[in-house]
């Protein structure tokens, strides 16, 4: 970490690596990262969130510290997430980040449903054949998904068709870069157990409109669909609070 880096944000260099761990904390506890996933490699990792790798690396120490990550050194190693409960490790971690950045992102949120919105409706005006067999293979795969990981793979998957198929690269560019921000900056979609069946029921009905090019009712599905990720790190929230002292 440099001092350029952290007079960037107004924060101590201290102040920096410890926001830094709270927002990995916050990660694991909204369901970004699952248990015995693999996060990114820290170059990737301290790209997407605009810290240096030396930053990162402290703020990952931290957390595994608190034995939230597990680091294996070696050709296969890296941070994994540790198979441990963050409420009764780190509640107090989650809560301070999501208090602070909960209500910073409720318009970012409904401007990303309303985007993702006119992404269904342009696919299930625009999708092809092909779209339509990727999609339908994509919905059966998350179906048959068994882990946390394979759920949120096959969701990236499924919804990066849809935008596929609306085909306009501009629109695809604003997905990504709003996932990234709504996401507190990891770009990987919130996903909790409790969650995931409400999920399934949302992805067949989005599938299902957009295959059968029922347009409007696409893109009133897909608003409602992506407010569930702030649903989510609502929930969490709740569940730091609860658990905090």
């Amino acid at each position: 970490m440099t001092a350029e880096e952290a007079g960037r944000r107004g924060l101590h260099p201290t102040s920096l690596v410890s926001s830094l761990a709270d927002r990995l904390v916050t990660a694991i506890a909204v369901g970004a990262y699952s248990p015995g996933e693999r996060l990114p490699p820290e170059r990737e990792l301290a790209e997407r969130l605009g810290v240096s790798r030396v930053t990162l690396r402290q703020a990952l120490g931290r957390v595994a510290d608190l034995g939230l990550l597990d680091v294996r050194r070696g050709r296969s190693g890296g941070s994994f997430v540790a198979a441990v409960a963050w409420e009764d490790i780190a509640p107090e971690a989650a809560r301070r980040t999501l208090e602070v950045e909960l209500p910073r992102l409720v318009d970012l949120f409904d401007y990303r449903c309303m985007v993702e919105g006119m992404i269904a409706r342009a696919a299930a005006e625009r999708r092809t054949a092909e779209d339509v067999t990727m999609m339908r293979d994509a919905m059966a795969e998350f179906r048959r998904a068994t882990s946390m990981i394979e759920a949120r793979t096959w969701d990236r998957r499924l919804h990066g068709l849809i935008g596929a198929a609306a085909r306009n690269p501009h629109l695809t560019l604003l997905s990504a870069h709003l996932t990234a921000a709504a996401t507190l900056g990891f770009g990987s979609e919130p996903y909790e157990a409790g969650f995931v069946e409400q999920a399934t029921h949302e992805h067949a009905a989005l599938v299902g409109h957009v295959v059968r090019g029922d347009a409007e009712v696409a893109g009133r599905c897909a608003q409602a669909h992506f407010a569930l990720t702030l649903e989510t790190m609502r929930a969490s929230l709740r569940r730091a609070t609860a658990n905090g002292s």
